[in-house]
């Protein structure tokens, strides 16, 4: 049937207009911001992420491989990864996400991409270390965040 009305110019189905607008705004995105500089984006914030992870006491789950669209961290020994991503959500509205299958409650991953800059990241790993704070953790404050604004400087023009 879709390919009978596609034939003529047409679809089968009212499309979802949201979703295709809102593709057209991230391609207008992507088109004006250049897409060597979001990759490029992408890299520093996720070095910043890594290096305030380790300032933190905290351990990337990747370390040897670490990618620059998402970091995974193990969580503290002995704190389930996922009270850390409730309190996230609850006191500061962060979307984070805990670990998937065998990994749950042991890692949480904070993502790169998108309309994410490092102001969104200092945000994010100052909200961390209160968290981390509030379920017992022991650190610094302010520590991940001097490290991942060194990082930020480090790269920036």
């Amino acid at each position: 049937k879709e390919r009978k009305s596609q034939a003529q110019g047409e679809s089968s189905f009212t499309p979802a207009t949201t979703l295709v607008v809102a593709l057209s705004a991230a391609l207008q995105y992507i088109r004006r911001m250049g897409r060597d500089n979001l990759v490029a984006n992408a890299a520093t914030l996720a070095e910043a992420t890594r290096e305030a992870v380790k300032a933190l006491g905290l351990r990337p789950f990747a370390a040897c491989s670490p990618s620059n669209a998402v970091t995974s961290i193990r969580a503290p020994g002995g704190m389930d990864s996922g009270s850390i991503v409730k309190e996230l959500r609850s006191r500061f509205g962060a979307i984070v996400s805990n670990g998937q299958g065998s990994m749950r409650g042991q890692i949480f991953r904070l993502a790169h991409l998108g309309y994410y800059d490092a102001l969104d990241l200092f945000a994010a790993v100052a909200a961390l270390e209160i968290t981390l704070v509030k379920l017992g953790h022991r650190l610094e404050l302010g520590s991940g965040v001097r490290a991942a604004e060194e990082v930020y400087l480090r790269h920036s023009q």
